[in-house]
């Protein structure tokens, strides 16, 4: 499974906040390879992304895309659709 994730936006649009990671979790060590297959598992980012967003104004957005078996979801989520122990992931990372 690959996770490619990038942000925009937050507070002004402050460039230095911008991310663009890739993750190739098959590449991580079994727990934390277990934490984001289960945290960025297709199913799941559609749930959260059907979350209600509420004032998203001044947040970070993420696009987070998923490739897993030649199969590609793409996501877009608002920094408060994420549960704090994904957006800590998503910096462990």
């Amino acid at each position: 499974m690959i996770i490619e994730i990038e942000t925009q936006g937050g507070f002004g649009g402050i460039a230095s906040a911008a991310l663009n990671k890739t993750i190739d979790v098959d590449q991580q060590a079994e727990p934390v390879r277990q934490e984001l297959c289960d945290a960025f598992e297709p199913d799941e980012l559609a749930r959260l992304a059907s979350k209600p967003c509420g004032d998203c104004a001044d947040r970070m957005t993420y696009h987070i895309t998923v490739t897993e078996d030649g199969h590609e979801s793409s996501f877009t989520l608002h920094e408060q659709q994420l549960p704090p122990e994904m957006l800590d992931l998503i910096d462990q990372v």
